[in-house]
């Protein structure tokens, strides 16, 4: 079956629902599998989730800031239906939001 490139092919599991082009560019650009690494974000004991106000999407967006390993990520992703939808992931420096979000909460 032949998919112009410009159509969003959405895939889902029993927790996700993810665009699968944007998720071929992430790992792509960043070498970050979001799928795979969305339960090491949600399951860190000190993952900080809040609203992601950087502009109007269309939808409530939120990052959650978190570490697997000795390293910080963040993730992007909102609530579609009875899933959380991911959006992209990249890692996080140690910054003045990192620190506020993550390390004094």
């Amino acid at each position: 079956m032949f998919l112009p490139y410009n159509i969003n092919v959405i895939e889902t599991n029993e927790k996700y629902s993810w665009d699968s082009k944007k998720r071929e560019v992430n790992i792509k650009l960043r070498g970050l599998d979001f799928v795979e690494l969305a339960d090491f974000i949600f399951t860190d004991p000190k993952v900080t989730i809040i609203p992601d106000t950087k502009k109007v999407y269309g939808e409530e967006r939120y990052l959650a800031f978190a570490m697997i390993g000795d390293e910080r990520f963040c993730l992007c992703f909102t609530l579609r239906e009875d899933k959380i939808h991911l959006i992209t992931i990249f890692k996080k420096h140690y910054d003045k939001q990192w620190r506020t979000y993550y390390e004094e909460q």
